[in-house]
């Protein structure tokens, strides 16, 4: 499946998640820096802002994140949900963080990697792969499936 098809697939099933908690999701347009999904409820007018970063079929490897995605935002009520595609007619895997959480954790992890060998340099790359990695799987544990933390009912 394309790059391109596999997010917009990760933002249609957040959107479905939450539509079914009876809260209104709108997919922003394509060209909106750093927001996927504004989610509102209507009835107590909370709300919150997400970014979606999708897990392409088949990758075992965690997400891929970028140099960007460790810095602190000023953005309210900012969360990622990181979405795990497990196939056709398998129920995605979500981990649901605050973004300045996840900032913060690969932000240090990072540093953390570059630290553990004097052959390392520095890229752009980061990833948060509770998979293979257990401090990442410790940290992404409360996240996991826990629609709660958004604070939206």
């Amino acid at each position: 499946m394309k790059k391109g098809i596999i997010g917009v697939a990760g933002e249609y099933f957040v959107a479905a998640e939450l539509s079914q908690m009876g809260i209104v999701a709108t997919l922003t347009l394509k060209n909106t820096p750093s927001i996927d999904i504004l989610a509102t409820n209507l009835d107590n007018g909370k709300f919150v802002n997400i970014q979606v970063k999708t897990m392409s079929l088949g990758n075992n490897a965690g997400w891929r994140l970028s140099k960007k995605d460790e810095e602190p935002s000023s953005i309210l009520n900012y969360y990622y949900v990181l979405v795990n595609l497990k196939g056709i007619g398998l129920i995605p895997e979500y981990y649901i963080i605050p973004q300045n959480k996840l900032a913060k954790l690969i932000y240090d992890d990072h540093r953390l990697w570059l630290a553990g060998g004097a052959n390392r340099k520095d890229t752009t790359m980061r990833m948060f792969d509770p998979y293979r990695r257990l401090v990442q799987k410790e940290f992404g544990e409360p996240y996991k499936n826990n629609w709660d933390i958004l604070g939206l009912i």
